[in-house]
């Protein structure tokens, strides 16, 4: 397994997001509009924030030939329990633990070209120290449909994380932390090819919108 080198840069003191404009995207990746979000995060300005979606699918209940299928279709690795799907901007993504709870498993698509005809164009497989994730398994082969790179990493959210937000060029894409398990991010910013790496902008609100921590996460792709 490629093995990649977590960074985690804190940002001191409070520091508010980008202000409001026009560009927030109105749509999901898949065509959906954004839900709203229930509470005020604080320091992040409201115009900015585009929701992302999610369901939860139990392991048992996938359907045959469905995209959930098509990712854990010849895995290595067992499944077992809730399979978390998102929907985000540009980004979509699916995640579960593994049988033994070892690790968790995934897939990763943008809207952008696709090889061989496959349905996700990208994966991750992330080991567990003790139920948590310590390497963020970051992912820079996908496209947007204006063949931007895009970088997908896993965040392991703190303990009182309800929501975790990633700050993207126009706006701030919000997760909501689902089934304790790490949440699978995306981002255009900060991605660079020659390197193999990414940095994401993140930030970490509890279930009232209190801010809990501001941080850059920088991943790269290691040999």
């Amino acid at each position: 397994m490629i093995r990649l080198r977590l960074t985690l840069l804190l940002i001191a003191g409070v520091l508010v997001a980008c202000t409001g404009n026009d560009d927030r995207p109105t749509r999901l990746m898949d065509g959906s509009a954004p839900g709203a979000l229930s509470v005020k995060l604080q320091h992040v300005a409201e115009a900015d924030v585009v929701l992302t979606s999610f369901k939860v699918t139990d392991f048992a209940d996938i359907v045959p030939d469905s995209p959930i299928a098509e990712c854990y279709r010849g895995s290595s690795n067992p499944l077992s329990g809730p399979i978390v799907e998102r929907v985000g901007v540009i980004s979509s993504s699916v995640t579960s633990r593994t049988k033994d709870g070892r690790g968790i498993d995934g897939c990763d698509d943008t809207a952008g070209p696709l090889e061989e005809d496959r349905r996700w164009c990208g994966g991750a497989y992330g080991q567990l120290f003790e139920g948590r994730l310590r390497d963020p398994r970051l992912n820079i082969g996908c496209l947007t449909e204006n063949d931007e790179m895009v970088g997908f990493v896993w965040v392991q959210p703190g303990e009182r994380a309800r929501y975790i937000s990633v700050e993207q060029p126009e706006y701030i894409e919000v997760y909501e932390v689902a089934n304790d398990l790490p949440v699978r991010v995306a981002t255009r910013n900060g991605v660079e090819v020659e390197g193999s790496r990414a940095s994401f902008d993140l930030f970490e609100h509890d279930q009232n919108g209190q801010l809990l921590r501001r941080y850059r996460l920088k991943a790269v792709v290691a040999g």
